[in-house]
């Protein structure tokens, strides 16, 4: 994990970069001295918040811009790296992908054992919840109706109501779970 200081030095470069700016019209556009721009860019320095204001209104860019980090093209998620939570009996769960305020959106696996059952939270208002079953038959209640679902069968509501997660089955059940953030 790269540092904030590292994140905005090389979003300051990529931008001069992308705009075919040296160092001495970026100093002239933003009035933070080349020397200083220089070590920004290296990394050999920390910008305050004053010289950050002058660099975004110097290059039109919010502050957001800069402290923004690219997610790689290609994220792979292992057996070996997921994280990986019991935090309810019979239900293991498993975070491909964590939510950030980047995007609005955060996914799990979910391994149920048989006759297992978990009441859900009432989620915030807003939060939209996406269910595939991948194996065995998943039965989720939501509100007074109860939905069964087949192996490769799939549905969708928003998760600010009662609901309950639940495997009535003999077998394990395998769910992908994917929560929305509207």
């Amino acid at each position: 994990m790269i540092s904030t200081s590292e994140t905005i030095s090389r979003n300051i470069k990529r931008i001069r970069q992308e705009r075919n700016l040296t160092l001495d019209d970026l100093a002239i556009l933003t009035g933070v001295s080349k020397s200083m721009l220089s070590e920004i860019e290296r990394c050999t320095k920390s910008p305050t918040i004053s010289v950050l204001e002058k660099i975004c209104d110097g290059i039109n860019v919010p502050l957001a811009q800069l402290t923004h980090t690219e997610m790689p093209q290609v994220s792979v998620i292992t057996n070996d790296t997921v994280k990986n939570y019991s935090a309810w009996k019979g239900f293991e769960l498993f975070v491909l992908f964590e939510f950030s305020p980047d995007k609005k959106f955060e996914i799990f696996r979910h391994v149920i054992a048989p006759h297992s059952e978990r009441k859900s939270e009432l989620h915030e208002a807003g939060i939209r919840e996406y269910i595939i079953c991948t194996k065995g038959v998943f039965s989720i209640q939501i509100g007074d109706k109860t939905f069964n679902l087949q192996e490769g069968e799939a549905l969708q509501f928003l998760a600010n109501c009662k609901h309950k997660y639940f495997n009535s089955t003999n077998q394990e059940v395998n769910i992908i779970m994917l929560l929305y953030h509207e």
